[in-house]
């Protein structure tokens, strides 16, 4: 059958100025393959115009925008013909949202059709894949025998264990959204939250202002260099330096897995934990816009319980 949404110029204009992962991309074409096989399945035929999607046989010249209900029969078809798992089916919700969204907001269509549409819920297993406090010694004392001169992978990796930045924002920061003289880092690019301040520990601003006065450092700034983790010559990092860097370390420290970058995210949550800071302030730090999304990184502890008792 023709392809008619993916020849769409819905889909090419969306495609074209899509600016999230790979990944996050990969399941949103997959969510709009599922969509355009149930309006095959429906009898769609011809070019796709979201804008005159419904026809009149009694007033040939008349017709309406795509409506809500297109998309519940589809979710309901989904349910209960397909029978998709949950996590799919929430999956599948969102990568549509994230479609007529963008469509809606680019003017597009007049009327978007997944307004008001609830993201079905579903139970995420939660997995831990924090580091003890001795796996993070065991990283970054292999990263010090590494290069225990310039130690730049021992400062990504340390900047990382305690700011709690994703990989994408590490890899894009500039050494303009650092202040080393009030310990503040300032995530404003490739970022999924609202910008906001992150602080550093004095001993980490330590290491951080011998780093940046490093020969090898300045050498790279010299050659127009502006980002935190540049190479040699200036330039940025490849998007894998990161998660290969990890890999790297994770075999020479004879850790019992590799560790991946979203697994510091993850251990900056437990390791503010373990220290006693409240659920509130790790959120804050990991800048999460729900309590909830923090509390699958960290498990609640005594936390749940005042926050059970202020319901």
């Amino acid at each position: 059958m023709k392809e008619f949404l993916f020849q769409s110029k819905y889909f090419h204009v969306w495609n074209q100025h899509f600016n999230r992962s790979k990944n996050t991309k990969r399941k949103y074409i997959f969510a709009l393959k599922r969509f355009e096989a149930f309006l095959q399945r429906e009898g769609f035929e011809g070019e796709l115009d979201f804008e005159k999607f419904h026809g009149s046989r009694e007033y040939p010249d008349r017709y309406l925008p795509i409506q809500r209900k297109v998309i519940e029969g589809f979710v309901h078809y989904l349910k209960n013909e397909e029978r998709v798992t949950d996590s799919l089916l929430s999956a599948t919700v969102t990568g549509l949202k994230s479609f007529f969204g963008f469509l809606y907001d680019m003017d597009f269509i007049q009327h978007n059709p997944m307004q008001d549409i609830p993201t079905p819920k579903y139970e995420r297993p939660i997995q831990n894949t924090a580091l003890s406090l001795e796996e993070c010694n065991d990283l970054l004392a292999a990263a010090l025998r590494r290069d225990p001169f310039y130690r730049q992978e021992f400062v990504m990796v340390w900047f990382m264990l305690i700011t709690g930045l994703r990989r994408s924002e590490v890899h894009f920061l500039k050494r303009s959204h650092l202040n080393l003289d009030t310990r503040i880092v300032r995530v404003s690019e490739r970022q999924k939250t609202d910008p906001s301040p992150v602080a550093i520990p004095k001993n980490l601003t330590e290491e951080l202002k011998r780093y940046v006065n490093h020969p090898n450092y300045l050498r790279g700034s010299e050659q127009g260099g502006e980002y935190l983790f540049h190479n040699i010559n200036g330039g940025l990092m490849p998007f894998r330096w990161i998660p290969r860097t990890l890999r790297g370390l994770s075999q020479e420290a004879a850790l019992s897995r590799f560790v991946r970058p979203h697994d510091l995210r993850r251990t900056t949550g437990y390791l503010m934990q373990q220290s006693g800071v409240n659920i509130f302030l790790v959120k804050n730090q990991l800048r999460q816009k729900d309590l909830a999304t923090t509390l699958i990184y960290v498990p609640p502890l005594l936390d749940m319980a005042k926050i059970l008792e202020d319901d």
